[in-house]
């Protein structure tokens, strides 16, 4: 009992953020397909909310300051869609860009001259925020969190996407649509607790370094022993085969970058002692998985993912296209978080239409552009700043706590880079997990009234 008691969170607010964590990891990955998931994540949200008010604020624990910069970030993020709703005079509102269909369709039945806000599609504006409130209240809570809350935090992360990658073999071993969380689903491919399979493998890394996190804080507390490394290696190579196995192309094409962020990690910790043999290591790894796909690829599952990095009839490059002449139909204003699929459909050209739906643009930055405009444009950039920033001051106000800096920036690079091609952030769940690594470089950012950085040494 002693020892369980050593791993579980020291405070009240820790187990709260980390229960609820893991709901929205479990819960969080349907997408909007998938409203009823979404909902109970937000409920669970709001019951921990209470408990914080009326339940962790007695544990007897200080309660730390939250970082002005994430206050800020925060504010940002909230207010924009907020902005968005407020209605405006008809004058206004139809003389801003991109209005003209709905103009036309309103006067078809009276209501041309209503007040209408800046969204085209304030309800699913009205859905985003609401889904985007919780990885908010995610990171600011993360953030006034003691260094034991954050590392079981973590250890929960990591302890989820082994969780995650088990049920992913017995997806595969069961056969289409078995196991799966969600009606709609990728379910010729593993997918975890989710709907999709790009979001799975970008949970799969951020465990990969997770797991990472935990061997490093292993060998702070004591000299790592032989069952210590044979462990790490064996959890590592199931979460390498989990990733393979998605069959998500960006996914895998991350994986030389999170086995560097890996090194990085350890090398920060003074476990791996010389660069060259880490180098080495990650270089190994790599080339150890590629040679194992050519190897196996006459078998039918490897086959299948090897041929999906054959991009060239990749509708994703159409959908940018259009996306684009959205974009400069709705600048600078933008037509609304969520109003994607109903600002995108009368831009997309007859000569790709096919039976699909483009629901999203698969490049979030596009897709934000188009529903955010300038506005969103400013705000990315200034999101990236103040979490440069916030990495800067975490990196030089808590050196013994550098791992955890480089695991939240290897978070943040996953999310980042696989936006390109994609949209992680419309999952709540890798959300809420961008507000965690955000969290963590605030939290460690910040110094003690004393001007220690935070907890010290333990």
């Amino acid at each position: 009992m002693r020892g369980l008691k050593h791993r579980l969170p020291e405070t009240r607010r820790g187990l709260l953020v980390a229960a609820f964590v893991a709901v929205a990891l479990v819960l969080g990955g349907g997408g909007t397909p998938s409203a009823i998931a979404e909902i109970v994540v937000q409920l669970a949200f709001t019951g921990a909310v209470i408990l914080w008010i009326w339940w962790a604020r007695d544990s007897g624990a200080e309660i730390r300051r939250i970082p002005r910069l994430l206050i800020a970030l925060a504010g940002m993020i909230i207010v924009l869609p907020l902005l968005q709703l407020i209605p405006l005079p008809p004058p206004l509102w139809q003389a801003l860009p991109g209005r003209d269909l709905v103009a036309d369709a309103l006067a078809q039945v009276d209501e041309a001259e209503s007040w209408r806000a800046l969204s085209v599609a304030p309800f699913a504006t009205l859905a985003a925020l609401l889904a985007l409130i919780p990885a908010v209240g995610t990171m600011l809570a993360v953030s006034t969190l003691d260094r034991k809350d954050q590392r079981f935090l973590i250890a929960l992360i990591a302890v989820l996407s082994l969780a995650g990658a088990a049920l992913g073999v017995v997806q595969m071993a069961s056969g289409p649509g078995s196991f799966r969380l969600y009606e709609i689903s990728h379910n010729y491919w593993l997918t975890a607790f989710y709907a999709n399979r790009n979001a799975a493998v970008d949970f799969l890394l951020i465990g990969m370094m997770a797991l990472t996190v935990w061997l490093a804080s292993v060998a702070r507390r004591r000299p790592l022993v032989r069952s210590d490394t044979g462990i790490f290696a064996i959890l590592q190579v199931f979460l390498l085969l989990a990733v393979v196995l998605t069959g998500s192309r960006a996914g895998i094409a991350l994986l030389p970058l999170v086995l560097i962020v890996q090194f990085t990690i350890l090398r920060v910790a003074g476990v791996a002692r010389k660069l060259s043999d880490g180098i080495a290591a990650v270089g190994g790894l790599v080339a150890l998985v590629a040679a194992g796909a050519l190897a196996f690829a006459g078998n039918a599952r490897i086959g299948s993912v090897l041929a999906r990095f054959d991009a060239s009839g990749d509708a994703r490059f159409d959908l940018w296209q259009d996306t684009l002449a959205a974009i400069g139909n709705f600048w600078p204003v933008g037509s609304g978080l969520g109003s994607f699929s109903r600002a995108f459909l009368p831009f997309e050209r007859f000569a790709i239409i096919d039976e699909t739906f483009p629901n999203r643009a698969h490049n979030d930055y596009l897709e934000f552009l188009l529903e955010a405009g300038l506005a969103g444009a400013a705000l990315l950039l200034a999101a990236a700043m103040l979490l440069a920033i916030l990495a800067f001051k975490a990196w030089q106000t808590s050196p013994d706590h550098r791992p955890t800096t480089v695991s939240a920036l290897g978070i943040l690079m996953v999310i980042g880079l696989h936006s390109l091609v994609d949209y992680p952030l419309r999952t709540m769940a890798l959300a809420c997990l961008a507000g965690v690594a955000a969290g963590l470089l605030g939290g460690l950012a910040r110094k003690e009234p004393d001007g220690r950085a935070m907890d010290g040494k333990q």
